[in-house]
């Protein structure tokens, strides 16, 4: 049976290979998605710390301030302030601040306070952006009742100073890897039997002295061997995603042990296993090719679905309530694992429980699927 396995394999590899479709998508695509995303958070951070040129004014600007307003971008007073006002609401101004006459920082006894007129369109978000720049100028200038930490050589944050920055990586990582090995490998695993059967190429094997089993087993290796493929592309990918993501972060970037990264390929790797199983499972019930792309989209957006659960902050006391129980739902475990890896640790009980109940997953997956190629009912009448 060993021989018949590796002959099948050795064909659905040769057809793997000469079809330059399904290389992109195992080979190139995880790849370029994962260096195309670093750069993309690379250029969104990088316009964000431009030097941004306002279309602001201000009138009667006292004295102690007109430094600082011109600092944040603000030119004088306007032609026409009514104009003005109407230029702000269609978003061709950002910004119009008004001071009274007889402005002053701190009201004389028995008077009252200085009102500062702000004008801007919270539509814009130019003009949000320097209303909230806006606010923290004008709190510098605000009299002082009391103050708020301000021994310095004390640390009052008592938590992980990266936990933030952690927190974005353990988020974005688990959910990027599975998006782009699963559809790098999705069609392929979805067409790989069903397709076969709809051309009715598959009725030709069966029939031959090659067991079902070495048939339904070849196959499945071929895919797992392309779904292997995709992963280390995609790896490769993040390295490049992780060096943008650092620079995006400045000083608050954080950095892992290669060791880390290994756990994390090691997970990924199983929950693939374990997801690759499941697809060809759907892929020997379809009848047709379409059919069975259709059906795989249902266990992705269920594995997508667990890594959106684990990248919302809302839920992390809820998931955390479930304790050791997170590491034995096959898939889910993965994720939940891959985010606790990269933010908070993990025991090497749970990443063995974790592997070891996705790889048994897919192993359940592939007997099942030897099952099914061994019921007549699979050959298309």
């Amino acid at each position: 049976m060993f021989r018949d396995t590796l002959t099948v394999y050795k064909k659905e590899i040769k057809s793997i290979l000469k079809d330059r479709t399904v290389l992109f998508m195992c080979i190139l695509l995880p790849f370029l998605f994962m260096f195309g995303e670093g750069k993309l958070m690379s250029a969104m951070a990088g316009d964000q710390t431009e030097e941004k040129t306002y279309n602001a004014y201000v009138v009667n600007a006292p004295e102690a301030m007109k430094d600082g307003l011109k600092a944040l971008g603000f030119t004088g007073a306007p032609d026409d302030i009514d104009q003005c006002i109407t230029d702000i609401k269609n978003k061709k101004t950002d910004m119009l601040i008004v001071f009274p006459q007889d402005f002053s920082i701190a009201a004389s006894e028995g008077s009252s306070v200085s009102d500062i007129e702000v004008y801007y369109n919270s539509s814009s978000t130019d003009s949000l952006m320097l209303r909230e720049r806006l606010s923290v100028f004008l709190d510098s200038f605000r009299p002082v009742v009391f103050t708020i930490n301000a021994n310095t050589s004390k640390t009052y944050d008592l938590g992980d100073e990266t936990y933030q920055a952690k927190n974005i990586v353990a988020s974005m990582v688990p959910g990027f890897l599975l998006l782009t090995i699963v559809y790098g490998i999705m069609a392929l695993a979805s067409n790989i039997i069903a397709g076969d059967k709809e051309t009715g190429f598959l009725n030709t094997v069966l029939i031959t002295p090659v067991s079902r089993t070495s048939v339904a087993l070849g196959k499945a290796l071929a895919v797992m061997t392309a779904a292997a493929i995709s992963s280390v592309s995609s790896f490769v990918g993040l390295s490049f995603l992780m060096k943008d993501f650092q620079k995006m972060m400045g000083d608050a970037a954080v950095s892992y042990a290669f060791v880390d990264y290994v756990y994390v390929f090691i997970t990924i790797m199983c929950v693939t296993f374990a997801l690759v199983g499941l697809i060809l499972i759907i892929s020997t019930l379809a009848k047709t090719a379409r059919s069975a792309q259709t059906l795989t989209v249902l266990p992705v957006m269920l594995l997508f679905f667990g890594s959106f659960l684990t990248s919302n902050a809302s839920l992390e006391g809820a998931l955390a309530s479930f304790g050791f129980k997170n590491f034995l739902i096959p898939l889910w475990n993965a994720t939940y694992l891959t985010k606790n890896i990269l933010l908070t640790g993990f025991t090497t009980t749970e990443m063995l429980v974790t592997c070891g109940i996705n790889l048994v997953f897919g192993i359940l997956c592939l007997t099942l699927i030897s099952y099914l190629f061994n019921q007549e009912k699979i050959v298309n009448e």
